[in-house]
């Protein structure tokens, strides 16, 4: 079965019986290649670890089969290696190196100076008198050469200054109770020591003890338009010095909301300028607004998160590595802050990470590995109409030649809005806000053709599209687009044809203890007086298709979404069909409950179709009333009722139609005789290779059979249009 998700609910339940058993199955998104192997053209796949993650067994298979570049999160920092004069702590920094030897997987160093975790007795005398900078630069030299010496031969990129920069918000700072033009570096005690020559000193150092490895400057909120630019000043006067700046490592500690594609790409694209080399050192999306260097820690127990917000983060993530790939020309690695949001540093309720607290990956994972190389550089042509659905005078959404559509919603105050229609099992598609507050947004790719529900999340709220029409399906009343189709004019209503009507049917129901409502389709003619066999005049009576819509949705699916009074009247109008009618009833599906599969047996609906519908229909409408002139059929979950109550109830139904709603086998029919005509269909996305099977053994059988396996589309009401128009053509033949 195509287990296509409309708005987060399944548009019209399951469609093959035998896959069944397989709904809900808990998905491995570890399935597949690794990271690495998805990457290798690109970029290196890091990492950052503690000892948990190299001591056990699972967490060793995650880091071996996905990452092929390792981060000491703290092992190798200042403070932690050298916390004293002539102190050393290897053991853990080893075991990390070792790690890594062991598995083939090089290191990336992190970090040799930083101002948080530093071995600050470098700046004192036993005494605790501050030192001159030049015993700094001796220690510091001493402590780089130890450090950079002892893993060199499985290290190829050094963190050498970390976060030296001031963050953005202060303009002006007060020296010696004046105020003055804040300088652009942090004021840390390395700087106000030596000035920024302890940047120059430090990478020279680096530079002597590894000639060959890369050399980092490292830093957050690259982003931001202010920091960009100190950073990039930094960094242009240093190399203009002939200080050895490889390249620039862009923390990227990063949100769901923050950055969007043009401030990354302005950072990445300024680095460009005075660098060959760029890593994203530090990647996890916070769940929250913060970025960069602030700190809301999110401990204790994981708690869930709404589901919109998953949507959001595996956007940001997808959008994210667009970028990198784009620019892997500079890129040369991506480094996870963490393996998971277990051991993230800014807790497990952040849910910052591609792999859960329980070491299992989640979508995201699967959605940054699985990319089309192909789509980041498509471009949707720009033929965009709007959508044929849309309410009078609104211009969006719309739709293209190539099957891509595109929103437009104005929701000024929002922090997210998300289109629940969109590809790759994201959850939709994530509209961002313009320069005017206006939210927009394009699908990734060309969607199936034909009729797809949709609403919107905003903020996690659902509401429809003011854009377009609504539509009965999930239970609900969605917005709806038809995207083009290459037939969809055969779809479309004519107006050089006679045309027949459509008539609401509401009938009390005994069974149910209320009223039901039916849609009945009568085509053109009907009523008229027409000369009998003994040349009297007389009404003609016609056949009648019973037609069942799906799991969410009612009787206004198949006359609205599903075309079926424009398909017959097409159908009649080119002489492919006599006339006959179609009774298009409410299943009694919308009670179902999700994991109670086996117990559905369609009784209830049965009861109301059999002994209270068809005589209704019967004695109000011109019918011819035998089974040879009756039908069934049903899409999706309607396709099951009408497999269960034609299979049971063969004296009341001659020809029967499953639309993506499972198949028939000779074996499962007791007496061949007792129908004329079966006909199963889906979509080629579904399973074909069930339809041809059922209509090859059914034809090998003896029966009437025929199916049709629609051309590039799913579990969608384009498929079952197109088997309506087939199986009309066979009916009461």
């Amino acid at each position: 079965m195509n287990k296509r998700i409309i708005s987060g609910v399944v548009l019209a339940f399951l469609s093959i019986l035998p896959t069944m058993a397989q709904w809900g199955r808990p998905v491995d998104y570890f399935a597949g290649p690794g990271l690495k192997d998805a990457y290798k053209d690109y970029f290196t796949i890091g990492v950052a670890v503690n000892k948990n993650n190299i001591s056990d067994p699972t967490q060793i298979e995650i880091i071996k089969k996905q990452f092929n570049s390792v981060t000491a999160e703290n092992a190798w920092k200042p403070g932690e290696i050298h916390p004293k004069e002539g102190v050393w702590n290897f053991a853990l920094a080893d075991s990390i190196a070792n790690f890594c030897r062991a598995n083939g997987i090089k290191m990336r160093g992190h970090c040799l100076c930083w101002h948080s975790q530093f071995a600050d007795w470098m700046f004192t005398d036993k005494k605790g008198k501050p030192v001159k900078k030049e015993v700094f630069y001796e220690r510091l030299r001493d402590h780089i050469h130890t450090v950079v010496n002892r893993y060199k031969d499985v290290v190829y990129a050094w963190d050498v200054v970390n976060e030296a920069m001031a963050d953005d918000g202060r303009p002006f700072e007060f020296v010696n109770g004046k105020m003055v033009k804040a300088s652009p570096y942090r004021q840390s005690r390395h700087f106000k020591l030596c000035g920024d020559e302890f940047i120059a000193k430090a990478f020279e150092f680096a530079r002597e003890a590894d000639p060959t490895g890369v050399l980092i400057y490292n830093d957050y909120s690259c982003v931001d338009n202010g920091k960009r630019e100190r950073i990039y000043d930094m960094v242009k006067k240093m190399k203009e010095a002939g200080v050895p700046i490889d390249g620039i490592g862009m923390q990227g500690h990063y949100n769901i909301y923050f950055p969007d594609e043009e401030q990354l790409e302005k950072a990445i694209n300024r680095f460009k300028e005075i660098v060959n080399i760029i890593h994203i050192t530090e990647l996890d999306l916070r769940t929250n607004t913060e970025s960069g260097g602030q700190l809301m820690f999110a401990r204790g127990e994981a708690k869930p998160q709404a589901g919109y917000i998953g949507t959001l983060q595996e956007d940001q993530y997808a959008r994210l590595f667009k970028i990198f790939r784009k620019h892997a020309d500079v890129i040369k690695n991506v480094t996870f802050w963490n393996l998971s949001d277990k051991d993230s540093w800014l807790g497990v309720n952040n849910h910052p990470l591609p792999i859960d607290e329980n070491f299992k990956a989640k979508r995201s994972l699967q959605i940054i590995r699985d990319f089309d190389a192909a789509a980041d550089k498509r471009v949707p042509k720009d033929d965009w109409v709007p959508n044929p659905w849309n309410q009078p005078g609104q211009e969006y959404p719309q739709v293209n030649s190539e099957g891509f559509a595109r929103f437009r919603v104005e929701a000024p105050d929002a922090k997210s809005v998300i289109v629940t229609l969109g590809l790759g099992g994201r959850g939709g598609t994530v509209l961002r806000k313009n320069k005017d507050g206006v939210w927009e947004g394009t699908t990734e790719g060309p969607m199936d053709p034909g009729f797809h529900y949709y609403h919107l999340i905003i903020d996690g709220g659902v509401v429809n599209d003011p854009g377009t029409g609504n539509y009965f399906g999930s239970c609900r009343w969605e917005s709806g687009i038809e995207i083009p189709a290459p037939d969809q004019d055969f779809y479309a209503w004519r107006k050089d044809i006679p045309h027949g009507n459509i008539q609401q049917v509401d009938f009390w129901s005994e069974s149910t203890g209320k009223m039901q409502t039916c849609n009945v389709y009568l085509p053109d003619g009907y009523g008229k007086l027409v000369k009998g066999k003994n040349g009297k005049l007389t009404q003609e009576r016609y056949p009648v298709l019973y037609l069942q819509h799906g799991w969410g949705e009612n009787e206004t699916s198949w006359p609205v979404q599903g075309k079926a009074g424009i398909i017959m009247d097409n159908l009649i109008a080119d002489g492919k069909i006599k006339p006959f009618i179609v009774v298009m009833a409410y299943g009694l599906t919308n009670d179902f409950k999700f994991g109670t599969i086996g117990k559905f047996e369609a009784k209830e609906f049965e009861k109301l179709l059999i002994d209270e519908l068809i005589p209704v229909i019967d004695k109000k409408f011109l019918t011819k009333a035998d089974k040879w002139n009756r039908a069934m059929a049903g899409l999706s979950m309607g396709g099951m009722e009408t497999k269960l109550i034609t299979l049971r109830r063969p004296e009341v139904f001659g020809y029967w139609g499953l639309l993506s709603g499972g198949t028939y086998m000779p074996e499962e029919i007791k007496d061949p005789k007792c129908v004329k005509y079966i006909f199963v269909g889906c979509g080629d996305k579904e399973n074909p290779d069930g339809i041809n099977k059922s209509v090859e053994a059914l034809k090998a059988a003896g029966f009437n059979a025929e199916g049709l396996v629609s051309e590039n589309t799913a579990h969608e009401f384009l498929t079952w249009r197109r088997c309506l128009e087939k199986m009309a053509q066979s009916l009461f033949k």
